[in-house]
């Protein structure tokens, strides 16, 4: 049952035997008493006896004969409908104090106590229906601050899993290592964020929707990225000289002069690139598992033979912890080949503020 519905069929519960003894009870009129189609004109009829005056505020006299079945109540008025109920016959108020119950009783106003009782018994029976209702609304501040957060950090996510999933010789995707990341940051992204706004229980309830919404957003493009510019020649099976050739190719279309260094004696640098006076060494690494330390280690000698301003390490796959160590020591930058748009851009920002 739909959220919005429930507390109508809670107050009809409440009602349900107030309308079914409304329904039973019938009375007599004793005869001449005026009857109105409003309680308010009832009141204002008085001892008027013309019958053209009584037409004039849509009164009648009744001639007392019949049973009437009460309808409901006004204050000290109750609306009654004659019986058998003829066409054209509309219902009349008559003053409470003249009626005469043939069957159940009259409605009258309930005492102070009655209507203390009824609103307590309303408010054990609604209270559940507006907790779930404030609940189910927190639930959803919940989702829409995960789905922000999922959508801030989305192209380190998609970085991420480009890095993480791995194909193996049998074409399968290997997605330990990718599983591993979405709880890391779940546990330091999104979790932490949820207990500062206080909702922190909804989580159980908004987790497999959350985690369907990473795995999405992770598989899209990367922000700018163009149709068919996330392969731009790359391949997981290609050759590492291709490789080097690709990720020279890509500092190109970001405006760098670079090339790739013929196989052996490159001195630990793959592809050498200049711009605007500063030069760039990077090592390429192909790789199925994370880079280690041995890629750091080879472009930082690169750097300083070729007396570079920058070095970096490239590659398809993840760096181990040792590696991002040795890398944040010695002033490395360690890629995925995606972000080399964006590190191309943030070098060029730099050098226009020096």
């Amino acid at each position: 049952m739909r959220a919005g519905i429930m507390p109508w069929v809670g107050c009809g519960i409440l009602l349900a035997p107030l309308a079914a003894m409304a329904e039973q009870a019938t009375c007599r009129v004793p005869p001449a008493t005026v009857g109105c189609t409003q309680a308010a004109t009832l009141q204002r009829v008085g001892s008027l006896s013309s019958g053209r005056a009584l037409i004039q505020m849509h009164c009648r006299r009744v001639d007392g004969t019949g049973n009437w079945q009460v309808l409901g109540h006004h204050g000290d008025a109750v609306l009654l409908r004659h019986l058998p109920i003829q066409k054209g016959e509309g219902a009349l108020y008559f003053p409470a104090a003249v009626l005469h119950p043939v069957s159940g009783h009259l409605p009258s106003r309930p005492s102070g106590l009655l209507r203390l009782v009824m609103a307590g018994v309303g408010a054990v029976l609604l209270w559940p229906l507006l907790r779930y209702g404030w609940r189910l609304l927190r639930r959803r501040q919940a989702w829409r601050v995960c789905r922000r957060l999922v959508s801030r950090h989305a192209d380190a996510l998609r970085i991420r899993r480009r890095q993480l999933v791995q194909v193996n010789s049998y074409g399968v995707e290997r997605t330990a290592r990718w599983q591993r990341e979405q709880t890391e940051f779940i546990r330091t992204i999104i979790k932490p964020a949820l207990l500062d706004c206080r909702l922190q229980w909804a989580w159980p309830a908004i987790a497999d929707r959350v985690l369907a919404r990473i795995g999405n957003v992770a598989s899209q493009k990367l922000s700018g990225e163009k149709a068919g510019q996330a392969t731009g020649g790359y391949a997981p099976d290609m050759d590492p000289i291709g490789y080097e050739r690709y990720c020279a190719d890509r500092l190109r279309a970001c405006g760098w002069d670079a090339h790739a260094t013929p196989p052996g004696g490159d001195q630990g640098a793959d592809v050498i690139a200049t711009r605007g006076g500063k030069r760039l060494v990077v090592q390429c690494k192909l790789y199925r598992n994370a880079v280690g330390n041995e890629a750091v280690q080879q472009i930082s000698a690169a750097r300083l033979h070729y007396h570079a301003d920058i070095a970096a390490v490239v590659s398809n796959a993840d760096y181990t912890t040792s590696a991002r160590q040795l890398a944040r020591s010695n002033k490395v930058f360690l890629l995925h080949h995606d972000e080399l748009p964006a590190f191309a851009a943030r070098l060029a920002r730099e050098r226009k503020k020096a």
